[in-house]
């Protein structure tokens, strides 16, 4: 067998493989104070740079959470000027919280993308990173969150052809996996306790930006089913 075929069929089975359930839920975490949560005002925010993106996160996860009897709603409809920021002030959180609470809303879900990991097939496992609940990036209070700076955003960039200018050791095929977040903050109780959830969604391989639109937002939904 020649060294290309060799190659394309290496290629082929490690995209076959790691294409099966390619979005799965892969960590989750909550507080004893989750379950309560549920039942309150949800505001859903995706932190994206693309209005487009943002909003069919934001609308699609609404729609499914309503579907459930939850009581949510996406930030680009109650608050459209509110845009993505790095650095808040202690006054623009300050703003920000007031217009939360003028609105009712007491419990707030937070859409990210985490990472985007690139694992060669003939390299040894991926390292991955425990969960961090109370501190380091996810904070311990929205606020906290929501002014993490390091934080990457939803994007429609998210198959392999986007990816196609990358350098790539053609020896050595690779498969992309994209770990998306929904973190959970219930902003009624104390700074120190506002963290109630916090899980982390797993896509290797997908179709499209779309097909892990549609199946993230179906697992998180689920996490609040009464």
């Amino acid at each position: 067998m020649n060294r290309n075929l060799k190659i394309a069929l290496v290629i082929v089975i490690a995209v076959t493989t790691f294409s099966c359930n390619s979005v799965k839920l892969s960590n989750a975490w909550s507080s004893d104070d989750f379950k309560a949560s549920i039942s309150k005002k949800i505001l859903v925010i995706a932190r994206s740079d693309d209005n487009d993106v943002r909003d069919q996160y934001e609308n699609m996860l609404v729609s499914k959470l309503k579907s459930q009897n939850v009581n949510a709603f996406s930030a680009n409809q109650l608050f459209p000027d509110i845009k993505e920021k790095k650095n808040l002030s202690e006054e623009e959180k300050s703003t920000i919280l007031k217009q939360f609470a003028n609105a009712g809303i007491e419990n707030i879900v937070l859409l990210a993308l985490k990472d985007t990991e690139v694992t060669y097939v003939n390299d040894a496992s991926p390292n991955s990173d425990p969960m961090v609940y109370n501190k380091g990036r996810y904070g311990i209070s929205f606020v906290d969150y929501y002014n993490v700076h390091s934080i990457e955003y939803l994007s429609k960039v998210v198959t392999r052809n986007d990816y196609e200018n990358l350098n790539k050791p053609e020896e050595n095929p690779s498969y992309y996996t994209y770990i998306l977040e929904a973190v959970v903050y219930d902003i009624t109780l104390n700074k120190s306790e506002q963290l109630v959830g916090a899980y982390e969604v797993e896509a290797t391989e997908p179709k499209s930006a779309e097909h892990i639109l549609h199946n993230f937002t179906k697992i998180i939904s689920k996490q609040f089913k009464k």
